[in-house]
């Protein structure tokens, strides 16, 4: 069987007000770590100032990390990765650019590699759309 080095990694851009996210999202991030879920591959934050000025800053040049998560791979979004992520951020706003392996999903990848397949499509569906549906529609 195959075994990859990591397995399937996604960005995501994760928006606040004001110039920086809350401690209660470092916990969460490292929640998931502890638990095996995910493996934190890079963090980067990135604000827009009232003027619509982006500021990048890679978790990994702070000089006090705050309890945040071990990066494994920091400096893997790119600059040209973190602009298109961050075109969502308006001005005034900030957001957490994170990218993270799936290690949940490893496995499967390396299962799906040997059978000749291959994920083709997804698409997500942010919770909060999620939980207004279904306490809309669930019986």
């Amino acid at each position: 069987m195959t075994t990859f080095d990591y397995g399937p990694i996604e960005f995501y851009a994760i928006g606040f007000d004001g110039d920086k996210p809350g401690p209660g999202i470092l916990q969460a991030i490292d929640d998931l770590v502890a638990s095996g879920t995910i493996n934190v591959l890079d963090l980067v934050f990135a604000t827009r100032s009232p003027e619509g000025e982006l500021t990048v800053m890679e978790l990994s040049d702070t000089t006090d990390d705050g309890g945040a998560p071990a990066l494994d791979l920091a400096g893997l979004a790119g600059m040209e990765d973190i602009e298109a992520l961050a075109e969502q951020v308006p001005p005034g706003t900030s957001a957490a650019i994170l990218v993270v392996e799936l290690l949940w999903a490893k496995a499967f990848a390396a299962a799906l590699f040997d059978a000749g397949g291959a994920v083709i499509a997804r698409e997500g569906i942010p919770a909060p759309v999620v939980n207004a549906f279904l306490a809309e529609n669930a019986d």
